[in-house]
């Protein structure tokens, strides 16, 4: 019974790690880097695989404001 628990709790636990890596993925193309690494990096080294995609420069992706977008202060 304690080796089924185990089993349940061992795929639970890799279950949610992908669907975490997956959300740090989608971070990581809204930066701009596409590659499929980045998803497999978050999932098997977890919390550095986290830091390392936050940690990732933008890209350009995203608009930027200019100086005529700025509100009056």
């Amino acid at each position: 019974m304690a080796f089924f628990i185990s089993l349940l709790v061992l795929a639970a636990i890799l279950v949610l790690d992908y669907f975490i890596a997956k959300w740090f993925f989608e971070v990581a193309e809204a930066k701009g880097h596409h590659d499929k690494k980045y998803l497999w990096i978050c999932f098997w080294l977890g919390a550095v695989g986290y830091l390392l995609v936050v940690a990732l420069p933008d890209r350009g992706n995203t608009q930027q404001a200019t100086n005529d977008e700025l509100p009056d202060l």
